[in-house]
């Protein structure tokens, strides 16, 4: 990770306890954004990071390119938290280490390449996290150049585990009985990517403790789109149903909530119910900063499992999350400078775009259920 307002290699950067949105499976325990305390600004320290993180981009898509033989990059740019955590390994053998540590930006930078087994703690990132004033943030938008599509997606996924393998199936709902959800696509979830993770700093931010409107940034560094499986595939063996018609079932309950029932060949591998709605953008102007570049608002409701085969409350709820992708096919400085904008400028809007006179973006989160013996919780 690279950290704004970090001088030089050996600046000292302190883990500081955090209270706002992380992953689900991070509730209830420590968890700290990394911070810098400095007295000024100053221009030459994004400079600095500017130039990190360029030297970073050519190193990890100069070996992405080489290990995967390709020709373009997919570039994904999130937005949202850095935070550390420790998992129980190391919550037992280095207990109260985290909260207050000090380490380097040097060794932040450099955490990736450490042996796991030699960690004292983990850095992940959360990508939930929201603006509050869309009507802003898709003015800035138009006035930036883009314009929106009639893309607009609303997709119902349900994500599946065994043993290492994770496999999403993309429903559709059944034209002669719409409570009905039945298989459209069997996707595999993308795994070779590489990224780098920006933190801002949050000295400026309007909330102390949550940080609600300062947005990190993840680049992800050949994210590709899920590849399309055959139900035959090798990979999709271990559903023994071949009939992926009726996966899930809808009903209303008196309350007027929703509840979804799963097939029963599938819950044992049940991880994750999504349902989620994306607005898209694309550029169209002749800023050569923003060529090719579409930029998303998603919205989403997760389930996970909270009886035997059904589940009604969300375990994640979030709306306008924001994210943008383009494909990339220079592997130059300037390009990597390109990208480097384009991740500021986003976060940069995103802050103005979280406003203190409206009502926060609350999103909704609980731990995950009781997990069986084939699955885990992944985000």
């Amino acid at each position: 990770m690279l950290i704004e307002n970090a001088t030089n290699a050996q600046t000292q950067v302190q883990l500081i306890s955090y209270t706002g949105i992380v992953n689900p499976e991070h509730m209830n325990q420590m968890n700290c954004v990394p911070m810098v305390n400095y007295d000024e600004s100053d221009d030459k320290e994004n400079e600095n990071l500017e130039k990190l993180f360029i030297e970073d981009f050519l190193r990890k898509s100069k070996e992405f390119k080489e290990n995967e033989q390709i020709n373009c990059l997919p570039i994904e740019i999130r937005l949202g938290t850095v935070y550390t955590y420790q998992n129980r390994r190391q919550q037992n053998q280095y207990p109260n280490s985290l909260q207050n540590q000090c380490v380097t930006a040097h060794t932040l930078r450099n955490e990736e390449r450490r042996p796991r087994n030699d960690k004292h703690f983990l850095i992940t990132f959360n990508k939930n996290k929201g603006i509050n004033d869309i009507q802003m943030f898709e003015h800035e938008l138009t006035c930036a150049g883009f314009r929106q599509t009639n893309d607009h997606q609303l997709t119902y996924r349900l994500y599946l585990r065994y043993q290492t393998r994770r496999l999403i199936l993309e429903l559709k709902r059944q034209t002669n009985d719409q409570r009905f959800f039945s298989a459209k696509r069997l996707l595999k979830y993308a795994t070779k990517y590489t990224h780098i993770d920006i933190v801002k700093s949050k000295q400026n931010s309007n909330y102390t403790k949550t940080y609600d409107d300062i947005f990190d940034i993840r680049t992800s560094i050949g994210k590709s789109d899920e590849e399309e499986l055959h139900i035959n595939d090798e990979y999709c063996d271990f559903i023994h149903i071949k009939d992926l018609e009726q996966c899930v079932f809808e009903t209303k309950s008196n309350t007027g909530e929703y509840v979804y029932q799963f097939n029963r060949g599938l819950v044992s591998y049940f991880d994750f119910f999504q349902i989620k709605q994306t607005n898209t953008y694309d550029y169209s102007c002749m800023d050569s900063r923003f060529f090719g570049l579409r930029v998303s608002i998603e919205h989403q409701i997760g389930y996970d499992l909270c009886t035997r085969s059904k589940t009604t409350t969300p375990c994640l709820q979030t709306t306008n999350v924001i994210m943008a992708k383009l494909l990339s096919y220079d592997f130059t400085g300037e390009e990597a400078k390109r990208i480097w904008t384009i991740g500021m400028w986003l976060s940069d809007l995103a802050t103005r775009c979280t406003n203190q006179q409206l009502p926060l973006n609350k999103i909704l989160c609980r731990p995950p259920g009781q997990t069986s013996i084939y699955r885990r919780s992944v985000r």
